[in-house]
């Protein structure tokens, strides 16, 4: 093969490879931010059924660190034992745009469990989170006239956040992988443009 043929024939392999490397780029670093999601530690109390102290609990269930995608389900429990003053509960959901829904009363039943040697009574209820940002619940304990009981501000649960998939990594692994991904691609692209022109 002539040097100049050979010459040019690596040039276009270089054109040809570079894109290549492009995409595989770019590829890589959809899959960093699509697999990896936002997270934080959040402000506020977290819930738990350790208010039973007080006769009236509402928390995650099962228990969980707060963080939801859009699109989940996400379930909560109120507890008390304080039966038969409260015998139904409304579960309050407050949502990220600032609106709130009441759900019917449910009937509290027997759980089997026990606080304090005392039984406790509970019910449940099961929202899909589909709207990203911070939401809220609260649990009304009414009796059989639906008068409130417990306190008169009932306690809401305020460390829920869903979140979308596909958002930004903030954590470092996310930053250290990103990082990574641009050193190999730019490492292919100086190997790919190495030509070798032929000596005279």
């Amino acid at each position: 093969m002539e040097p100049t043929t050979r010459f040019f024939g690596e040039v276009v392999k270089m054109k040809l490879k570079l894109p290549i490397a492009i995409v595989f780029f770019f590829l890589g670093l959809l899959l960093i931010n699509g697999g990896l999601a936002y997270a934080e530690e959040l402000k506020g109390t977290v819930g738990s059924l350790n208010a039973l102290n007080s006769g009236y609990a509402i928390t995650r269930w099962p228990p969980s660190d707060g963080i939801y995608l859009v699109g989940e389900d996400l379930t909560v429990r109120a507890c008390t034992t304080e039966y038969p003053e409260a015998v139904m509960v409304v579960f309050r959901w407050h949502f990220p745009d600032g609106s709130s829904f009441d759900t019917d009363p449910k009937p509290l039943v027997p759980s089997g469990d026990t606080w304090n040697g005392n039984p406790i009574w509970d019910a449940y209820d099961t929202q899909t989170l589909s709207l990203v940002g911070d939401y809220g619940v609260q649990a009304l304990f009414l009796n059989t006239d639906r008068d409130l009981q417990g306190p008169l501000n009932p306690y809401i649960i305020t460390d829920i956040r869903a979140i979308s998939g596909h958002a930004i990594p903030e954590v470092p692994f996310g930053t250290i992988a990103t990082i990574v991904v641009m050193i190999g691609a730019l490492s292919v692209f100086a190997i790919k443009k190495k030509v070798f022109v032929p000596k005279r």
